[in-house]
């Protein structure tokens, strides 16, 4: 059995399980080349990568989605700091168009009213559109939407206690300006989401801060020397007020000079009262003595310094006012009387009103004989009223110096004069104040032409000339001001109570403030040259507000001559090319510890 038929068998068994180098098959199910449940090499070879090929198509798509937000966030990111810098730029240039304002700078082309909140659609021409505009963001017609791109700049007006840790300018009614500005910007790849469109926006929060305060007395004349003189007994003493008492522009080496025993005397200026500066661009660069004292007294703070900056005029933006038109209206007079008329200026001559009418304060039964009339009997006449208006001539009260303690009274508002304000020996000179005492709507006298000239005598106490309450200077309040008594006698004027400190009445736009300060009183126009004696000797003159001497070419001179013990107490400024003092007399100024007296308010970006 272990012939043929056995090597037959033998020939039928494989030879081999190594799979077969060109089919590429295994030995069988369960070989060691290939996993049960897979086919062969070939299939594994046709499938290999799939998984591979899928994870890249979808980190491609992350990617290029990645990329496609970025690119729409940085571009909302490059909008959004256009928009703030185009608010800030719009919110300082508006506040500049404020601060110009309470400067009483006309401004014809500023398109918005402080305090009153609006935007660009009801007020395309402010100042606020305009500059979003220069920077990239020119607001849309209708404003802003969210339907489509557009722009809408508005603006508000926050109230002072709103904005935290920020003082705002004192003496303005609306310090501070909010600008928003919203822009609604289509996008490219955030539209597969469904959103087409982005709003971004930015506001900035700007406004008027105290701006350091200036001197209350500033000489501003370049190069005189004595540019601020004083000779005899006469004493300026300033109370209260910024640390710089006295600022002198001249650059001459004797730009101050003094003979006798005159005496600048800030012993109790400055915030704190211990004594206020004397800063002079050119010299002396420390206190000249005047006879055997110093001209100097500083107290314990003050410091007189030499070869400082010359400061600038501090009303040198406010508007020069426009010659006045129709006649001067006429007020009701003393009954029995017919005040005279002239045919074309009106009440030019002044009204004759009794005791009591808009505050007159004399109280002589007999004063001024004005004529005999058949149902009153002899007339006469308390106080001579006068009307805001233009006065060809000035105004001269010399012609009644026949009759002592004669009183002329001035309604609020704005005196143009091409003249003198002449006031006679024996007058005395008041605000009229109708209805209420004090108002706040007080007097500016503008100069075309000449000037005030007080004669000695003038102002003179009288036992039938009422006196006036000293804190009827202040703007609101009722306290005195410090160092004055509480009285005042005399010649006393007060300017109008505005938010700037300027004037009220057009081109100004300065408005009417219980809680500002008085502004300017008496305002020489810059191409009127004057020279005179403001205050001739024995004349008295207290007052609230400013005295503006100033000529294009520093040529206004003020010359205070003062007599005896007169005093004048003035809570205000003086701002004039040159100041001469002789004589006896004192210049008391005082000041509130912390008011700025013509000191420009300054910008501040606070959000």
């Amino acid at each position: 059995m272990t012939g043929p038929a056995t090597a037959k068998m033998s020939a039928r068994k494989p030879v081999s399980a190594k799979p077969s180098s060109r089919s590429g098959k295994s030995s069988g199910p369960g070989g060691p080349c290939c996993p049960i449940g897979l086919g062969g090499p070939s299939g594994r070879r046709g499938e290999a990568g799939q998984a591979a090929v899928l994870l890249v198509l979808i980190l491609s798509v992350f990617l290029l989605a990645s990329v496609a937000f970025a690119i729409d966030f940085g571009n909302l990111w490059f909008h959004r700091q256009g928009v703030q810098k185009a608010a800030d730029a719009a919110c300082e240039a508006g506040a500049m168009d404020m601060l110009y304002a309470t400067q009483g700078t006309s401004l014809p082309n500023m398109g918005f009213t402080p305090g009153v909140a609006s935007d660009c659609s009801s007020s395309s021409s402010a100042t606020m559109c305009t500059y979003a505009k220069y920077n990239g963001f020119a607001p849309s017609s209708g404003g802003f939407n969210l339907a489509g791109e557009s722009v809408g700049v508005s603006w508000s007006f926050p109230a002072s206690a709103s904005v935290s840790g920020v003082s705002a300018a004192s003496g303005v009614s609306h310090p501070f300006l909010k600008v928003l500005i919203e822009e609604n910007v289509k996008t490219w790849f955030m539209a597969l989401l469904g959103k087409s469109y982005q709003a971004v926006a930015a506001s900035c929060t700007c406004g008027l801060l105290p701006g350091a305060a200036q001197a209350p007395l500033i000489v501003l004349n370049p190069t005189k020397s004595g540019a601020l003189s004083i000779s005899g007994g006469t004493h300026i003493t300033i109370a209260g007020g910024p640390q710089n008492s006295i600022q002198i522009n001249s650059s001459s080496e004797s730009a101050f000079s003094c003979s006798g025993s005159g005496l600048l005397d800030t012993s109790s200026g400055g915030p704190e009262g211990t004594g206020g500066n004397v800063t002079i661009t050119g010299g002396p660069g420390a206190a000249p003595t005047c006879g055997a004292a110093s001209s100097w007294s500083g107290g314990s703070s003050g410091v007189w310094t030499g070869n400082t900056a010359a400061v600038s005029d501090p009303y040198s933006a406010v508007p020069a006012i426009p010659m006045q038109t129709g006649p001067v209206a006429a007020t009701t007079p003393v009954p029995g009387y017919t005040p005279t008329i002239d045919p074309t200026y009106g009440n030019i001559k002044g009204t004759w009103v009794a005791t009591g009418v808009d505050s007159c304060p004399n109280t002589n039964p007999k004063q001024h004989y004005l004529t005999y009339n058949s149902k009153y009997g002899n007339v006469y006449g308390n106080c001579l009223e006068f009307n805001p208006g233009y006065y060809p001539t000035g105004i001269n009260t010399s012609s009644l110096a026949g009759y002592s303690s004669d009183v002329v009274i001035f309604q609020p508002g704005i005196y143009y004069l091409n003249g003198n304000l002449t006031v006679g020996s024996s007058t005395t000179i008041r605000n009229a104040w109708p209805a209420t005492e004090p108002s706040t709507k007080g007097v500016i006298f503008y100069f075309i032409s000449g000037g005030p000239e007080f004669s000695g005598g003038s102002g003179q106490p009288s036992s039938y000339i009422n006196s006036v309450p000293s804190y009827y200077l202040n703007c609101s309040g009722t306290a005195t001001p410090q160092g004055m008594p509480a009285s005042l006698t005399g010649n006393v004027l007060t300017s109008q109570c505005s938010a700037g400190g300027t004037y009220v009445g057009s081109p100004s736009t300065d408005s009417f403030s219980s809680s500002g300060v008085r502004g300017l009183l008496f305002f020489l126009a810059h191409s009127n040259s004057f020279g005179g004696t403001v205050v001739g000797a024995g004349a008295t003159l207290s007052f609230s507000g400013a005295f503006y001497f100033h000529n294009s070419s520093y040529l206004d001179t003020l010359t205070w001559d003062g007599a005896g013990a007169s005093t004048t107490y003035a809570t205000g400024n003086i701002v004039t090319d040159q100041l001469i003092l002789s004589g006896s007399g004192t210049i008391q100024m005082n000041l509130s510890s912390s008011g700025s007296t013509g000191g420009a308010a300054k910008i501040g970006l606070f959000q």
